[in-house]
């Protein structure tokens, strides 16, 4: 049985995909890992290069799969796994060296956490390594009944990133908590609301997990033809979140703090929507008008009187006349 896990959702990514695996190949160490690559329905190079690489490397194995999103794939992998511990790693980011080495010395010290928050550096496209502004993760325990309380702690020192957690399997199993396969865009966010809901016990570590690739052409966080996805995403979400408070899983309190962090999502996007192509526009708004509970939340919004005007204007002439008058300034 292995002891790690690293599930590695692949899609289209022939010309990152080798350093990704180099990175968790080269880990120092026993081989007491497997690294799933789950290929989610590749059209370029990238399911045969999960097969060349599998018959290379020892630990190495592959499933193929229909498209079907980086939830879907994640899900799949985790079927799959067989470690007492997960862990995450995107296809286009790498593995910090010596990072499994670092954590088999923690997890046995502190028996009583299941899941472990560590840090990432932003892997510039020049090559560079650096941290990433305005994180501050506080290393040690984090013990509280009070779900708003871990929410903080949770995002003021990672944000919403599963490939910076190791979260003990069995747990996770017994959590029932899956990524939402309808959530197409930050799958990671949902996630995390409703794992916290089980685990009052976080444990952050000092310690680098992932070097993240940031400014990858294509990607949904850099093409503007993304944003109706973006938004899709967001309302799956928030009606899983409505779910949560319905059924009593999730009480008042922490109903009000996932409504929060959900609009703290929300609202750089609904910015970003303000867009002069009128047709993108339109293919957003059924989804922005879906999120018309997150108007009036959200934490980062109030920090800044640009924001909180653009929140005003959503409450007041609803999203379609907003997004086309803060078009006009662009």
């Amino acid at each position: 049985m292995p002891f790690f896990s690293i599930i590695v959702p692949v899609y289209n990514v022939q010309n990152y995909l080798a350093a990704c695996v180099k990175s968790v190949a080269e880990q120092p160490g026993p081989k007491d890992w497997e690294c799933i690559l789950v290929d989610d329905g590749s059209t370029d190079m990238s399911g045969p290069m999960c097969d060349a690489l599998a018959a290379e490397i020892p630990g190495l194995q592959v499933i193929h799969r229909e498209n079907g999103g980086l939830a879907a794939a994640r899900n799949t992998g985790l079927d799959a796994a067989a470690g007492d511990w997960i862990l995450f790693l995107d296809s286009d980011d790498a593995m910090a060296p010596g990072l499994l080495e670092t954590l088999r010395a923690e997890l046995p010290a502190h028996p009583e956490y299941d899941w472990f928050i560590g840090k990432h550096l932003e892997w510039q496209p020049d090559g560079t390594l650096t941290p990433h502004d305005g994180l501050h993760l506080v290393p040690g325990p984090f013990d509280s009944t009070d779900y708003a309380a871990r929410l903080k702690a949770l995002y003021t020192a990672g944000h919403w990133s599963v490939w910076k957690y190791c979260i003990r399997r069995s747990f996770l199993e017994k959590s029932h908590v899956k990524f939402l396969s309808d959530c197409v865009w930050a799958e990671d966010w949902p996630f995390d609301l409703e794992l916290l809901l089980h685990c009052e016990r976080l444990y952050f570590l000092d310690t680098v997990f992932t070097h993240y690739r940031v400014g990858r052409q294509g990607s949904l966080l850099t093409d503007a033809k993304n944003l109706p996805k973006r938004f899709k995403g967001l309302a799956a979400a928030q009606r899983r979140l409505a779910k949560l408070s319905a059924n009593g899983t999730a009480d008042a309190a922490a109903y009000a703090a996932m409504e929060d962090a959900a609009a703290d999502v929300f609202w750089p996007q609904a910015r970003t929507a303000a867009v002069k192509d009128a047709a993108i526009r339109r293919e957003c708004l059924p989804y922005i008008k879906q999120l018309r509970p997150l108007y009036p939340r959200g934490q980062e919004v109030r920090t800044r009187r640009d924001w909180r005007l653009f929140q005003q204007m959503m409450q007041t002439f609803g999203p379609k006349f907003t997004l086309w008058a803060a078009a006009l300034k662009r």
